[in-house]
């Protein structure tokens, strides 16, 4: 019985023992994670731990309910005027610009251009986010946004963008639609137009226009100004040759042209002209195809004469068409029968009748091939 006693004391203690280990191991696996949490208050050891440096750091996390510019609308965002075609028309002196953004979470809004604050009747802060600014001067405009909500001490990050105006602006410089594109006879009137950006609400005779024939200011025929309020101008051929138009333009303020523009086309004045010249087919034929030609010629006198040659392209000399009279100086229309491939200059003069030479020409480049194409 003694021996039995002293068994069960020996596995009680044992049972003991082990119930006494567990119950260290669970109070010692809390302590690790205090005694990290508390080593890592320390910014300077956790720093070295992630091998954290400047470049590396967290960007800021901005609350969803924070207020942010998310973009600009209108002028802002065209940074011109934009027309129909959706070309980009720099803003020029004169010109209101309406300032607009797009914003989340926001109930005010404050403006300014390059550091200057623009109000909303004396606001600097207005519930209003639109502004209207007047360009005055053409430089560089940086105007920038910021808004708020509901906590005036959290303002969002400024926005800005930059906006580029000139002082003003030739939109185009053409002839008058009732004028042929680049011929006209000589002593007779030719038109050129010009159309400007104009500010809204500006006064008409806000601009002034010189006009250039082949680089030499002429004096408008309306008021006998070099420097006019006139945007149209008619000159008169004096003679036969090649004129060249240009227009200049300031602001009434100025004393020196602040844009110009040259008319696309040099005009051919001269007693006979050649209005068109086509050819049947067109670019391309076969060797034994029958080419038509036609010319629409005008002369002073009406009485124009026509003829038309042909040469290959490494040849000096054209071969001048006989019409159906045997004569080469006739009526404004030819055939061609090309006999062998290869690439030709076509060629279509015009003169005044009696004249020996001639007063215009059109020419064009043809190609002859071997069979169908």
């Amino acid at each position: 019985m003694a021996n039995g006693s002293n068994h069960l004391w020996v596995w009680g203690l044992g049972a003991l023992i082990v119930v006494g280990g567990v119950v260290l191991g669970i109070t010692k696996s809390d302590a690790p994670s205090n005694i990290q949490s508390s080593k890592f208050e320390d910014k300077s050891d956790a720093d070295k731990i992630n091998g954290a440096n400047a470049d590396s750091a967290l960007p800021s996390i901005v609350a969803k309910s924070a207020p942010v510019v998310t973009g600009f609308r209108g002028d802002l965002a065209n940074g011109g005027s934009k027309e129909n075609d959706g070309t980009v028309i720099p803003f020029v002196i004169g010109e209101y610009l309406t300032l607009d953004a797009d914003a989340t979470n926001a109930t005010e809004y404050r403006w300014t251009v390059n550091g200057i604050l623009i109000k909303d009747k004396d606001l600097e802060w207005s519930t209003r986010k639109e502004r209207e600014y007047e360009i005055s001067a053409a430089s560089d405009l940086r105007f920038t946004v910021q808004v708020r909500g509901a906590d005036k001490n959290l303002p969002s990050l400024p926005k800005e963008v930059i906006i580029k105006p000139v002082p003003l602006y030739i939109k185009s410089f053409d002839a008058l639609l009732t004028e042929e594109p680049d011929r006209s006879l000589t002593g007779e009137d030719y038109s050129v137009e010009v159309d400007m950006q104009d500010p809204v609400g500006a006064d008409p005779d806000f601009y002034r226009f010189r006009y250039l024939v082949n680089d030499v200011p002429v004096k408008h025929p309306d008021d006998g100004l070099e420097w006019t309020t006139e945007r149209d101008f008619t000159y008169t051929f004096p003679a036969p040759g090649r004129y060249s138009f240009k227009v200049e333009a300031r602001r009434s303020t100025e004393k020196e042209p602040e844009d110009s523009k040259v008319l696309a086309e040099t005009i051919v004045a001269a007693d006979a002209v050649a209005l068109s010249f086509d050819t049947t087919p067109e670019k391309y034929a076969p060797v034994g195809t029958t080419v038509d030609m036609n010319m629409f010629p005008i002369s002073i006198f009406g009485k124009s004469e026509c003829r038309f040659g042909v040469k290959k392209i490494v040849e000096a000399d054209f071969k001048w068409l006989e019409d159906e009279t045997g004569t080469i100086w006739g009526e404004s229309e030819r055939s061609w029968l090309p006999n062998e491939p290869g690439n030709y200059l076509v060629r279509a003069e015009v003169r005044e009748a009696g004249k020996e030479q001639a007063d215009d020409f059109r020419e064009v480049f043809y190609t002859v091939t071997e069979g169908d194409f």
